[in-house]
């Protein structure tokens, strides 16, 4: 049964990991008329909770799209991290998934020179970013969890 219940988990991390990739991928694929219409949404929505003329608010509006941007890879990096943590549980696992993360940034904004938006090296700093911390936070509760259990990683 407790086979079963991993294979389980395993595939459902496997489809969530991919269904937050083709979210990425879809999203810059969207024309920058699109795209920019769709952050105006957001940010209305906002607005309403953190007024404009407040410090946090223009920061927030401003940064729309960036703040975006860091979450979704945020995202992805705890789901690969806690793929990497449960099934592979390695170092070397651990280390390689920040490639991952650099290469699935890397192509993202790619991406986006095909759909007519602009793609920013600083931007894929920032989706790696987002990639990392989380990624990093989810490994450093790994490792206190095993070194608690005393059952270190390899």
């Amino acid at each position: 049964m407790r086979f079963k219940y991993k294979n389980i988990m395993r595939i459902a991390l496997i489809i969530l990991i991919l269904a937050t990739v083709a979210f990425i991928f879809a999203r810059s694929l969207k024309t920058p008329e699109k795209s920019s219409e769709e952050s105006d949404k957001i940010g209305d929505i906002i607005e309403e909770y953190i007024p404009p003329d407040t410090k946090p608010g223009e920061f927030v509006q401003i940064n729309l799209r960036k703040i975006a941007h860091f979450a979704e890879f945020a995202v992805l990096g705890i789901e690969v991290s806690l793929y990497v943590s449960l099934f592979m549980r390695k170092k070397a696992y651990m280390l390689a998934s920040y490639s991952f993360g650099l290469f699935i940034a890397f192509f993202d904004e790619t991406i986006q020179l095909f759909s007519g938006r602009g793609s920013s090296v600083a931007d894929v700093w920032l989706d790696f970013l987002g990639f990392s911390t989380l990624a990093a936070v989810v490994y450093s509760i790994t490792l206190l969890v095993a070194f608690l259990r005393k059952d270190f990683v390899k």
